[in-house]
């Protein structure tokens, strides 16, 4: 498929539990139901109970058929359910953007979902 005609869509939201992650995951099943390789990518999840399986992250690459590692689908996971942005500072730190990139550079040539 032409790099200019690979679908690609940015899922977001006005809050949490809105249903970002639901409807994410409906575009990559759809995709994936027409013959398409979809990626899901959340850059940035919160809330997580394990930082080793963001649920959200886990969801979305379940629904998109994935094999990719989680740390490739979801850089930066942080327990504190709050926006990464304070959920990094909190921590005294802020989420690498060169790592998001490098994330995101792995999913460049195919469909993909983003939520965020």
């Amino acid at each position: 498929m032409a790099r200019s005609r690979v679908p690609r869509f940015f899922v977001t939201g006005t809050d949490t539990g809105v249903g970002k992650t639901q409807v994410s995951c409906a575009l990559l099943s759809l995709m994936r139901d027409v013959g398409l390789q979809p990626q899901g990518f959340k850059p940035y999840e919160s809330g997580c109970a394990s930082l080793k399986a963001p649920a959200d992250a886990l969801a979305m690459r379940e629904a998109a058929g994935s094999t990719l590692p989680v740390e490739a689908v979801c850089p930066h996971r942080f327990r504190a359910p709050l926006a990464p942005g304070i959920a990094a500072w909190r921590l005294g730190r802020e989420p690498d953007f060169g790592v998001t990139l490098a994330a995101w550079e792995r999913l460049k040539d195919g469909p993909v979902v983003v939520e965020g």
